[in-house]
């Protein structure tokens, strides 16, 4: 390594500690204020008892709303800031397993359909399971929260290969706007506004860098008639 080189390596060490620390105070020191602020909101509001008029309340609803998603949004940073140091334990998953545990976590799950796929020499893998878990969960919370039919369709499928599985997360709903689709791995966008769809946009830049930690690869392609692909590949080590 050069002296250059040394030096860059030393300022990006440097800059990385520095990086952390801001995410840390944005994250963990302004989520007192911000409990405060919904915290007063719901005094006023019992203050007021049932003489409030119903535009007022509702105004302090949707105050409370937005300090919540701002708290969740902190949260979010502060997880991706850590995707390198948190959750690195490994230990045996049963892969089919863990995709039906993640749909038991969804919580709007009711209109959705969901087929499997797997070609499988083994179910079991050791791995970062809750990295994967992560990742599984954000995808389909993705597949059913954004979807806009009645009935969501969801596919799972799952190859094993010599040194990885490839996992794909497939849908039938609206798909990603050809112009939009280059930013949907950015932290805290979304395409549809976050009043429409209740969301962070955290999800997939969080997956994104998981994946890059273990050495993965990740896209999206849009489906044939309409919805979304996404793919990664998951290494066996």
């Amino acid at each position: 390594m050069t002296e250059s080189e040394k030096k860059c390596q030393e300022e990006l060490v440097v800059l990385k500690k520095e990086f952390e620390e801001f995410v840390y105070i944005v994250s963990h020191d302004i989520k007192t204020p911000m409990r405060a602020i919904s915290n007063i909101t719901t005094w006023i509001e019992e203050d007021l008892g049932g003489n409030a008029d119903k535009e007022v309340l509702d105004n302090f609803r949707l105050l409370k709303i937005r300090v919540e998603r701002l708290e969740n949004m902190m949260n979010a940073l502060l997880e991706l800031s850590r995707v390198s140091r948190s959750e690195m334990e490994l230990y045996e998953v049963n892969i089919p397993k863990l995709v039906n545990d993640c749909i038991e976590m969804l919580d709007n799950k009711s209109n959705a359909e969901f087929h499997f796929t797997y070609h499988l020499k083994k179910e079991n893998i050791v791995t970062l399971g809750k990295k994967l878990q992560k990742v599984l969960f954000s995808l389909l919370d993705n597949a059913v929260r954004f979807h806009d039919k009645e009935k969501k369709n969801v596919f799972v499928e799952v190859n094993e290969n010599e040194t990885d599985y490839e996992i794909k997360i497939t849908d039938d709903g609206p798909g990603i706007p050809e112009g939009v689709k280059d930013k949907i791995f950015s932290i805290f966008y979304t395409v549809n506004s976050k009043d429409v769809v209740d969301s962070t946009g955290a999800g997939l830049a969080i997956s994104s860098k998981i994946i890059k930690m273990v050495g993965g690869a990740f896209q999206y392609t849009p489906a044939v008639n309409s919805g979304s692909i996404f793919t990664f590949n998951w290494p066996k080590q």
